[in-house]
């Protein structure tokens, strides 16, 4: 019986020593698996900079806002348009140009755009958001009905996605070529004819990254029969209100 005790004893001992041992482990992994270090690094890190000067423009032509049978003003546009004839002259037919200017860069940019308005129409009228506009003519005709009428829109200043618009009212001349009369009848003057209303505009716009130039397409409009013999009446086309597409430049500048 003493042998039994004491072998008893010593399996007692054995066991407490493994679970402690099993136990002190345990808290040591635990412990482990949630020991954090940290690293702090210190340093200056350069990343490059982009500076953009861009500027883009465009020209919307809407119309016709006059009646093409009657001749009176009409507040929405028509693509009919009358053809003035040695019967029927005719009368000035009305149209909305606009052109816009964007500053799609990152930087001010400061803006003149140039253009001309040709000379089978005329401006009436003309309203800038911003900025000065100067006209000057060029007569091209010797009885004074043709003209070229020639202008400068300084913009000036303009801030990154800022616009600025030209909206201005033209209508058509007489054609004193062909007058048996010697006044004339109103351009067209015939069906299937093409009807010049400007060329590009142009765009200078200077920067602190330099000075960039921008040029538009024209706008010509085509007059097509409109399959009635006889009415005086013809087709626009393309259809209006017809926009150019953007004319963009741009400089960038990347610093270290």
């Amino acid at each position: 019986m003493r042998k039994f005790r004491r072998k008893n004893q010593i399996s007692k001992t054995l066991s407490l020593t493994f679970l402690i041992l099993l136990l002190a482990l345990g808290i040591a992994g635990y412990s482990y698996s949630h020991w954090k270090e940290t690293i702090t690094i210190q340093g200056t890190i350069t990343t490059a900079k982009t500076k953009t000067a861009s500027i883009r423009i465009m020209k919307t032509l809407n119309g016709s806002f006059t009646n093409a049978t009657t001749g009176e003003d009409i507040a929405e546009p028509t693509n009919l348009i009358h053809v003035g004839t040695a019967t029927n002259p005719g009368w000035p037919t009305k149209f909305q140009l606009i052109i816009t200017v964007e500053n799609n860069g990152t930087v001010n940019t400061n803006n003149i755009v140039a253009d001309i308005i040709l000379d089978s129409v005329e401006p009436i009228n003309y309203t800038a958001s911003q900025g000065t506009v100067e006209w000057y003519q060029n007569i091209t005709h010797p009885q004074g009905e043709f003209v070229k009428n020639f202008f400068n829109w300084t913009i000036g200043a303009l801030q990154p996605n800022e616009q600025a618009t030209l909206e201005i009212w033209i209508q058509t001349l007489r054609n004193s070529s062909n007058a048996g009369d010697g006044q004339g009848f109103y351009e067209p003057t015939s069906e299937n004819q093409i009807l010049e209303i400007n060329r590009g505009a142009k765009i200078t716009a200077t920067s602190e990254l330099g000075t960039i130039f921008a040029q538009t397409e024209n706008i010509t409009l085509t007059i097509v029969d409109d399959g009635n013999s006889g009415d005086n009446i013809a087709v626009i086309t393309p259809t209006l209100p017809y926009s150019t597409p953007w004319a963009t430049a741009k400089i960038t500048e990347y610093t270290p």
